[in-house]
């Protein structure tokens, strides 16, 4: 299919059930224009934890698409989402990853305004501007809808539309197994990796939603290391609501014994959160049961259509995907941790965050490879006129509680060697690319989860 030349129908651009999509949607410069418009100012996205912005005067930046963003927590303790674009020309008015001010001044012509986002000072305003401008009209753009939940912050451009709880769906059952098993919550090392990889960015998060099948191929070099074994049969992929995850099951609860004993088989690094985790599934299965429990460590998984996360043995990790063009993703990435998990035990997850995850890491070198060269791939004439094939597992999907076990389990599921969950990706971006402009999509599609 040839996407460009008829933007109004793109149908046969994802062909669900058949596992099929159209190569061009990664590489033609008019679909990714639509992106922005349908995906990226209709969703809710990934801005940052509230713990990055814990005190009045405290911002992150970040992006939402294209438009970059100030997450500020201004002097009257309200959280708001800034566009960072100062109102005279548009320049960035803060140009930090991260810090504590009482406000933001544009670097061209001295236009100030409060963590909050108002305008208070404008260089000769009473010379040139008294009687002309309403500094109350001209503050800084904010972002139509924030919300939070379980600390994590979202932010929506659409006035109207489902709450971000509505929006998540079911999947707020995997995230709480995630992001809340500790009755403490979770905390965000300080600082961020920040890098570019020349590819398109559904490419990046849909790995991340989550593809088993390249791990034993593309990560053999650390294997050979002796830090992976060969990949289990046993596992599941499950889609619910707006997100996924999958990853290898772990063993029963009620066989949890501490100490070094792995609980994925493939992992050879040291087990250093086993016994924390093995205390979490034990609280999980009181709670949930032993099923849900089971999942402990999630593994992989993604939100749609950026926010993605790793959830392992050794290390945990969240990021974005921010598209920068329909050939570049900018990847904002933090190591995160379980805030009861003793101090060593913190240090010795970021070290083995920074060796697997980081820019540099073993692991993520091999999957920043991959995408730039399936970039390549498409772009040419050729190329982006084929489909890429995703039928691993297709018509085998189940229901998430027959493949847990658990009736409480949402979702369809399929086996760990499953593109269910890419293939329910793309449905959303199918969904959400026919919605009118700038405007809520519809519900998904019945009995998908």
């Amino acid at each position: 299919m040839t996407v460009g030349s008829h933007l109004a129908d793109l149908v046969g651009a994802v062909q669900y059930d058949k596992g099929l999509v159209a190569r061009s949607i990664f590489v033609d410069p008019e679909v990714y224009a639509l992106e922005l418009d349908r995906i990226f100012a209709n969703n809710w996205l990934f801005l940052g934890h509230e713990s990055q912005v814990a005190e009045p005067g405290d911002f992150i930046t970040t992006y939402m698409g294209e438009d970059p963003i100030i997450v500020s927590r201004g002097h009257d303790g309200h959280v708001r989402a800034l566009l960072n674009a100062c109102r005279h020309r548009g320049m960035r008015v803060c140009r930090s990853d991260e810090g504590n001010t009482s406000f933001f001044q544009c670097p061209y012509h001295a236009w100030t305004y409060s963590s909050a986002g108002e305008l208070e000072g404008v260089p000769k305003f009473r010379l040139g501007y008294a009687g002309v401008l309403d500094k109350k009209e001209w503050g800084l753009r904010e972002v139509t809808r924030v919300e939070s939940y379980r600390g994590f912050l979202f932010g929506n451009w659409a006035p109207e539309g489902p709450s971000l709880e509505e929006w998540l769906g079911d999947f707020t059952t995997y995230f709480d197994l995630i992001f809340a098993r500790d009755p403490a919550g979770i905390e965000v090392v300080p600082g961020a990796h920040r890098w570019t990889v020349d590819t398109n960015w559904k490419i990046a998060s849909e790995n991340f939603a989550a593809d088993m099948y390249h791990v034993e191929h593309s990560h053999a070099r650390p294997a050979e290391l002796g830090l992976m074994q060969a990949m289990p049969d046993e596992g599941y992929q499950i889609s619910a609501g707006m997100g996924f995850v999958g990853h290898a099951f772990t063993r029963p609860v009620s066989e949890d014994a501490g100490g070094e004993e792995p609980l994925h088989s493939y992992w050879t690094l040291p087990n250093i959160q086993t016994e924390f985790l093995a205390e979490m599934r034990k609280q999980v299965a009181e709670e949930k049961g032993a099923a849900l429990a089971r999942l402990i460590p999630l593994g992989h998984g993604a939100l749609f259509p950026t926010f993605a996360f790793l959830d392992l043995e050794q290390f945990r990790l969240m990021r974005v995907h921010h598209p920068q063009g329909p050939d570049r993703t900018l990847i904002h990435q933090w190591c995160v941790l379980d805030r009861s998990l003793p101090a060593d035990v913190k240090d010795a997850v970021r070290k083995q965050y920074e060796l697997t995850f980081g820019p540099a890491g073993l692991l993520e070198q091999d999957d920043g490879e991959n995408w730039r060269e399936c970039q390549n791939g498409m772009r040419g004439f050729i190329g982006r006129q084929l489909d890429s094939n995703m039928m691993l597992g297709l018509g085998l999907e189940k229901s998430a509680s027959e493949i847990v076990g658990d009736d409480n389990a949402p979702g369809v599921a399929g086996g760990i060697w499953s593109e269910g969950n890419q293939r329910r990706f793309y449905e959303h971006w199918q969904r959400f690319m026919q919605a009118p402009s700038s405007a809520p999509a519809s519900e998904p599609s019945p009995g998908r989860g």
